[in-house]
């Protein structure tokens, strides 16, 4: 399973970077916006992209512009641990961490619990339709997710060429309940509906 993961990812990444379109998160983005889960949010949390994932760095700022509590991850490599740490300033309070993906100064940035998060955008490698998702290999957000609290809303914005019949995954892997891709709103499975 791990060499399959692997190899799923590796060309995966490979037509991300060939297909990325600036135009195409935009629109994810502004949908997001749109969404109740965003409006309501008090506390976001959101991973900072970097190459050619879909761009949250507009996210970020405009939810501190809309007055929004907003964290973002700080991964201990050698614990395998992440933690979501709250910014004031963006991209002041960041600085290039594991792998050059930059992250929050744990010196200035205070750690916010997981039980105060109210919306979560998850990221991923790749996506199908029912929510399962294949992450980048590390089991962060498989190991955060089951912390937050069962009412926060968990959104993963996808282009539509990233989402598959099937993918690699395994029983730890977190599913998602909301997929938004640049043409349509997804509810993964109905019993989280709602959210």
């Amino acid at each position: 399973m791990k060499h399959a993961k692997k190899t799923a990812r590796r060309k995966i990444l490979a037509l991300r970077d060939a297909a990325h379109d600036p135009k195409t998160d935009a629109a994810m983005i502004q949908t997001l916006m749109a969404l109740d889960a965003y409006q309501k949010a008090k506390a976001l949390a959101c991973y900072v992209s970097y190459g050619s994932e879909v761009d949250t760095h507009p996210l970020i700022t405009r939810a501190l512009s809309d007055g929004k509590t907003v964290a973002v991850p700080h991964c201990v490599m050698k614990t395998h641990e992440m933690k979501m740490l709250t910014l004031s300033h963006f991209p002041d309070d960041l600085k290039p961490g594991t792998m050059g993906i930059l992250e929050p100064d744990p010196a200035i940035c205070p750690e916010m619990p997981p039980d105060a998060i109210d919306l979560m955008i998850v990221p991923g490698v790749g996506f199908t339709e029912s929510g399962e998702r294949l992450g980048y290999g590390g089991g962060f957000y498989d190991r955060y997710l089951p912390r937050l609290r069962p009412d926060a809303a968990r959104i993963a914005l996808v282009p539509e060429y990233l989402l598959f019949n099937a993918l690699p995954t395994e029983d730890h892997d977190q599913r998602v309940p909301v997929i938004i891709t640049e043409r349509r709103i997804i509810n993964c499975y109905h019993n989280n509906a709602s959210h």
